[in-house]
Parts: C-alpha cells; sequence; structure tokens
C-alpha cells in the first residue's frame, strides 16, 4: 500500500517559508510500494544462523543499493560525500586509538560523486549475547570479499538497563542451573552507555574475575578472560562504560583478525551532515509527524498491534512545540529527555522543555546546519532515536547495512517512513543473526512432554480415577460400578440420580488417591525446576564473553564458510 505523505503543493514548513536545498525526489510521490513486512526468526538448532539475504548475495545488493536513482540528485551526493568522509575521517581517528587501522588504505572505492563504498552494521556497546557478536564477523567476511571498508556503529545513546550481567551457574548439589547477576560497576542504569561513568574501578578491574567464578561449574575457559584485559586498558583512557566494552570487544577482535572501524554514534552525529539531515527532517516536521504516525499505524496494523507505543510512540504536538524523534541529554543531567521544537520569528527552537534549548537563526540553510553541529557539547547533546538512527546510516553512512533480527523487524518501518517522506525507495539491508548455546547443551523437550503427561495424570485422578485401578488402594468394586454407569446412560429428565451415582464414586475414588495425587504434583513441581533449568542453560541469550572464545570462533568460522560452500555449489 502507498502512503505518501508529501506532494509539491503539499510542503508544510513550520514558521512559515524556509529556503533550502532539498533533493527533488523529496518533492516527487511516485516511488513503488513497499514489500510485504518480512517475520525474521531466530535459528532454532545451535550453530545454525539466519542469512537474509545470502552473504554470496551482498555484492550485487550493495551495488543495487548504489545504482538507485536518488543517491545520483546533488543533495544527496553532496549529504553522502561529506557524510561519508567525516564518518571515515572519525572511524579512522576513533580506532587507532587502541588498534591499527594500516589496513584501510587499500579499501576505498568510490562512484562517480566521489562517494566511498561504506558496509555498516551497529549494535549498543553491551556485553551482547553471542548470536549478535556473529554479525560482527560476518561484517569482517563480506568486507575482505568487496572493495568496501566495513564500519561499526556502536549506538551509545541508548540506555543501560543494568550495570551487569545474567551469568549461568549450575548448582552442584542440586544439579540445577539458575542465573546470578554480575556487575562490572554500582550506581544506577536507565542512562545512556557514553553517559554511564564507572564509579566502582575496583569491582569493574575485577569483573572477568566475578564472572569467571559464577561460570565456571558451566564454562571453565570463559571468553571474558581476554576480553578484560582490554576492557581495563579501554577505562584508562575513556572512564566510560559505552566506550570501555566496545572498545574492548573490539580490540579482542582484532586478536582474532578482524578488521573493522568503529565509531560511537554520539561522535557520528557531531557533524555538519548529520546536521542538514536533521534539519530537513526539523523544518518540515508538522509532515514527518503525519509519515512517521501514519506508517507507525499502518505497521501495527499489519501485525495486529493495539498499543500505540510499539514498535515506536506516536511523536506528539503541544500547540505549536511539536515532538521531534531526538533525544536530549547532557553530562550534568543524563537522563533523556524527548526533544521538542517550534518556530519563532523564522527561528528554530530546539528543547527538552525542561532548561535545555538551542535556536537555528538560519534553519534552511548551511549556516544553520554549521550552527546546530557545533552548539552539540557535553551540557547539551542531542541524539537520535532508533530510527532515524539507521535511517542516517542506510541513507547517508553506508551502502548497505547489517541488521539484527530486532532491527530488521523494526526497521521495516523505517522504510515506510522513509518512502513516504523522502519520496524515494529505501536501500535494502541484510538481517543476521545466529543461535550459539554453551557447550555440550542441546534445546530438549522430554521435559516439556513430561510434563503434560504429569498434568494429565493429575487431572485423571480427579476425573477418571479408575484408571489408577492397578496402581492403587481404588477398590475394583467401584471401578466396576462406574463402569456399569457408563454402558446404561438413561434418557434426559432421567439422569439426576444416575449423574449424583457418578459423581459420589468419583469422589470416594478421587480421595483415595490423594497420595498418589500428591507424588505426581511433586513430580510436576520438580520436572518444572528442571525445565527452567534446562531453559537457562539452552538460551540463546548468554552473553559472548561466557562462552570459550575457540567454541565462538570455530562455530561462526563453520557457519561463514557454510555460506560459501554454498554459493560455490550454486546452492
Amino acid at each position: 500500500m502507498q502512503h505518501h505523505c508529501r506532494t509539491p503543493s503539499q510542503t508544510v514548513v513550520l514558521g512559515g517559508s524556509i529556503s533550502r536545498n532539498m533533493p527533488s525526489t523529496s518533492k516527487q510521490a511516485s516511488s513503488p510500494p513497499i514489500k510485504a513486512f518480512r517475520d525474521f526468526r531466530a535459528p532454532l538448532a545451535s550453530g545454525s544462523a539466519l542469512i537474509e539475504p545470502k552473504l554470496a548475495e551482498a555484492s550485487a545488493l550493495l551495488k543495487e543499493n548504489r545504482s538507485l536513482d536518488w543517491r545520483r540528485d546533488d543533495w544527496w551526493s553532496s549529504l553522502r560525500r561529506d557524510g561519508r568522509s567525516q564518518l571515515l575521517t572519525d572511524a579512522i581517528r576513533y580506532t587507532s586509538a587502541y588498534r591499527s587501522t594500516s589496513w584501510v588504505d587499500t579499501k576505498c572505492t568510490t562512484d562517480d560523486a566521489g562517494v566511498c563504498s561504506v558496509l555498516m552494521a551497529g549494535h549498543q556497546p553491551e556485553l551482547f549475547h553471542a548470536g549478535v557478536w556473529f554479525k560482527n564477523f560476518a561484517l569482517d567476511r563480506l568486507a575482505k570479499s568487496m572493495p568496501v571498508i566495513p564500519v561499526n556503529l556502536v549506538v551509545d545513546n541508548d540506555v543501560a538497563m543494568r550495570r551487569g550481567i545474567r551469568v549461568p551457574t549450575l548448582d552442584l548439589q542440586t544439579g540445577l542451573s539458575r542465573y546470578e547477576i554480575v556487575n562490572y560497576d554500582e550506581g544506577r542504569a536507565g542512562i545512556p552507555y557514553e553517559q554511564l561513568v564507572i564509579e566502582d574501578r575496583e569491582r569493574f578491574d575485577t569483573f572477568d574475575k566475578s564472572v569467571r567464578q559464577v561460570v565456571s561449574s558451566l564454562v571453565p575457559d570463559p571468553s571474558v578472560v581476554q576480553l578484560w584485559k582490554h576492557a581495563r586498558e579501554a577505562i584508562q583512557r575513556c572512564g566510560v562504560a559505552g566506550c570501555a566494552l566496545a572498545q574492548a570487544r573490539h580490540a579482542l577482535e582484532s586478536d582474532l583478525g578482524l578488521q573493522t572501524l568503529e565509531i560511537p554514534l554520539s561522535v557520528a552525529v557531531r557533524s555538519v551532515a548529520f546536521a542538514k539531515f536533521l534539519l530537513s527532517i526539523l523544518t518540515e516536521l508538522p509532515q514527518f509527524h503525519r509519515c512517521y504516525n501514519g506508517s507507525a499505524a499502518m505497521y501495527r496494523y499489519a501485525h495486529g498491534i493495539r498499543s500505540t507505543a510499539h514498535p515506536v510512540p506516536n511523536l506528539a504536538n503541544d500547540g505549536d512545540w511539536y515532538e521531534a524523534p531526538l533525544w536530549i541529554y547532557g553530562d550534568d543531567s543524563p537522563v533523556r529527555r524527548a526533544a521538542w521544537i517550534r518556530y519563532e520569528k523564522g527561528a528554530l527552537v530546539i528543547s527538552d522543555r525542561s532548561g535545555r534549548e538551542c535556536v537555528i537563526d538560519s534553519p534552511g540553510s548551511d549556516s544553520g546546519a554549521e550552527k546546530l553541529a557545533s552548539a552539540q557539547c557535553n551540557k547539551w547533546k542531542i541524539r537520535p532515536r532508533a530510527l532515524i538512527t539507521t535511517m542516517y546510516s542506510r541513507l547517508v553512512l553506508s551502502d548497505l547495512f547489517l541488521h539484527g533480527i530486532g532491527g530488521g523487524k523494526y526497521d521495516q518501518l523505517g522504510d515506510q517512513i522513509m518512502q513516504a517522506f523522502f519520496g524515494i525507495t529505501p536501500p535494502q539491508f541484510m538481517v543476521i543473526s545466529a543461535t550459539v548455546r554453551l557447550p555440550g547443551v542441546e534445546s530438549g523437550t522430554e521435559l516439556s512432554d513430561k510434563e503434560v503427561l504429569l498434568k494429565r495424570r493429575i487431572r485423571e485422578s480427579r476425573h477418571q480415577p479408575e484408571s489408577f485401578a492397578d496402581q492403587s488402594p481404588v477398590p475394583e468394586t467401584l471401578v466396576i460400578r462406574k463402569r456399569e454407569l457408563l454402558s446404561q446412560i438413561p434418557e434426559r429428565g432421567e439422569k439426576l440420580n444416575w449423574h449424583r451415582e457418578l459423581e459420589s464414586l468419583n469422589r470416594q475414588m478421587s480421595e483415595m488417591l490423594h497420595d498418589e495425587r500428591r507424588d505426581l504434583t511433586k513430580q510436576l513441581r520438580d520436572n518444572e525446576l528442571r525445565q527452567v533449568s534446562q531453559s537457562i542453560l539452552a538460551s540463546r541469550e548468554h552473553p559472548f564473553c561466557v562462552f570459550p572464545l575457540e567454541h565462538l570462533k570455530t562455530i561462526y568460522e563453520s557457519l561463514l564458510a557454510r555460506q560459501q560452500n554454498s554459493a560455490s555449489c550454486g546452492g
């Protein structure tokens, strides 16, 4: 279904006419309809991967994205050239602070507009699960087969839900597994990673020992040991969790031979190119609202979602204030607040409506973009929300983006918004994830099968107690009498006495099965505990740092080789 929010006669600008050089494609509503939403699911078997499309198709997909008509528009070409150049400059400078970037010099291939080809992935700087980490290995493998520069975007404006990880452990007395929370720091969570200053250095420095102690009953050689050598070095450089966790992981990837650049989102959005992209939305924010909220409503309808908070809340307005898909915060107040926009005498006011405010006098000009870029400082940080982050990453910073499962689902909404607002065909993306379980653990069904059997037997002890006659004190006379009643069902209107006798027989026999039912109930509770234990062991959500490094490396290499072999065989 096409959903065009704008035609040349419908352009709406906050506060009046703004002079700006937007691409001609943004004034047209002629692009083809978005494809049906795809449902990406994690693979069930351990050591398996979801890669859609296949790795062998990545090169063709990237070329197709680079050939999209709108990319040749002067506005987009200039934005991509400037944004890409700044991205690579900043990413090389950032990455070279802790690992070599000498390989980058031979990788850049430019198009007719002089834009270097970039392959990009991204994630929060958390200790994510092993299936997410596989995407970084795929990024490296793809880049080594194509003339592109691989860049991983560290989304450090996302909030840290906790200052630690859940670590699986095994109680050797009961044989049951459980989770223990192991923290790398003290203090509250719920603030952006880039603001998460480490408060307890001793706890941070000994985090690897704490994790190893907890997980040792399951994994004697977790990769957190290798990882945390780099983390202790990283924390000396930056002092905040987002930087330390990401740099430690990226340095470990260097040890494994991966050649990629990284850049925090907090660095990538300081550029003039990002400011221009952002102002192209903010100067037409009422129109963007219609596209954003309308696309979200379509997404909810297609997925049967009733809550207006999912997958993203609608953007609101309050009088002449319009909510923007941005966050505002600063070092002195790190809690994220929504950004609000309004015009005052032709100037663009960006505010959290709680004391932080920035005024851009000429928002449609280059000087306005330069002012917005330079306004960012420790006390005033403006950061994009998820959909704007991937929108800028896919339209400006890269030629092909590698999503995980969650990103692949929600960014189909981003496709709708991009097409509706800019009037363009969105570039395609890939979805890559893997399922990796702890060594020696598989997901089984025997415990759930036993649960079904036990629940059925408990139910039968109440309603079909005669089925226990061979293994219980239920008198055979009662069983025979019940069978006689069931073989002689009276006509309607004559069942009252028959029904009363049947109920009495069931009650008598059921009461005699009290001990059997108690034993079955205990078996059911024990089985449920074992099921919880098994689900913990078999989870695909364990942080990558609790796995043995060689175990992960072997699985990742096998998955990537399997994709390559499949391609070479034409499969």
